[in-house]
């Protein structure tokens, strides 16, 4: 059954703007996990020494935002 929404039937043009949208918000997410935790620029920020739940409810947080 031909399914528009199904991305094996989507022109390469949408493919790559979805792509684009993705990428987007991924380095959004990214950026405002470092604002919110007052990122220091190290190659580990403090995202990362949050314990697991911590980062599961700040990604709850920034879906609720973005």
């Amino acid at each position: 059954m031909y399914n528009v929404n199904n991305p094996s039937n989507w022109s390469w043009s949408k493919a790559f703007d979805e792509m684009a949208k993705t990428v987007n918000q991924a380095e959004l997410t990214q950026q405002c996990i470092n604002h919110v935790l007052n990122y220091p620029g190290e190659a580990n920020g403090v995202f990362m020494t949050l314990s697991k739940s911590q980062q599961d409810d700040v990604y709850e947080l920034l879906n609720q935002v973005i």
